[in-house]
C-alpha cells in the first residue's frame, strides 16, 4: 500500500470516529433524558427519547460497520487508537445507563402486574409458570363496583 492511500485511510478512518463519538455522545444525552422522563413518568418525554435513542443506535451501527470496513483495509486496530478510549469510555457510560433504565422500567411492570393481580383477585405473587416457562397470569373479568 502506498504512502498516500494509508493517509486517505487514516483521514476517513479520523472522520469516522469522530462521527462516532458525536452519536455516542449523543446517545448518552438521550439515555440521561430517558431516565428523567422515567423518574418524571413523563410518557410523551420517554417516547420522544427512545426514539431518538432507536434513531441514535441506528446511526452508531452503520458507523462502526464502516470503522471496520475502514480498519480492516487499512490493515490497522483502530479499536487499539488512543483517539478512540474516549469514545469507548462513553459507550460503557451508555450501557449503564439503559441497564439501570431498563431495571427502572422492569421494576414498574413488575409493580404493574402486581397491581393488575390484587386487581383481578389473585394473591399478590400468585402467578405461576406454563410448560415454556414464561409466567401465567389469569386474569378473570370481575365486577369491582356497582353503582
Amino acid at each position: 500500500m502506498s504512502q498516500p492511500l494509508g493517509r486517505d485511510f487514516d483521514t476517513a478512518l479520523v472522520a469516522v470516529m469522530g462521527e462516532l463519538a458525536g452519536e455516542v455522545d449523543a446517545l448518552h444525552a438521550s439515555l440521561i433524558d430517558e431516565r428523567m422522563a422515567l423518574d418524571q413518568s413523563d410518557t410523551k418525554a420517554l417516547e420522544t427519547a427512545g426514539r431518538a435513542k432507536g434513531d441514535l443506535l441506528d446511526r452508531i451501527e452503520k458507523l462502526e460497520v464502516e470503522r471496520r470496513q475502514l480498519s480492516e483495509a487499512a490493515g490497522i486496530d483502530s479499536l487499539a487508537d488512543p483517539r478512540w478510549a474516549l469514545t469507548i469510555e462513553r459507550l460503557r457510560e451508555c450501557r449503564n445507563l439503559n441497564e439501570v433504565n431498563g431495571r427502572i422500567v422492569g421494576q414498574r411492570m413488575s409493580h404493574i402486574r402486581q397491581a393488575l393481580a390484587v386487581l383481578s383477585g389473585e394473591a399478590p405473587g400468585g402467578s405461576t409458570y406454563g410448560p415454556n416457562g414464561v409466567a401465567k397470569v389469569k386474569l378473570r373479568s370481575a365486577t369491582l363496583a356497582q353503582v
